[in-house]
């Protein structure tokens, strides 16, 4: 939930500096509208984006885990 949400963070001011850049001229509901639509379609890729760097923090990945597997146990 905490990586989903920075995630979110960062995309929603990526879309503000890119409004903003492009020069479209926006009020502040019409850049919040903007910003709600593209986060509810991105919503299923922020999520599973999320899992996997929370994931990273506390797994390792063992290409040889199959014969180590055997040494350990």
């Amino acid at each position: 939930m905490y990586v989903s949400y920075g995630l979110g963070v960062g995309i929603s001011i990526v879309i503000y500096l890119l409004q903003l850049f492009l020069g479209l001229a926006l009020g502040m509901i019409q850049i919040f509208f903007l910003i709600t639509t593209i986060l509810a379609f991105l919503t299923p890729y922020i999520n599973a984006l999320s899992k996997v760097i929370w994931a990273n923090f506390f797994f390792r990945y063992d290409p040889n885990f199959k014969t180590n597997r055997s040494k350990n146990y």
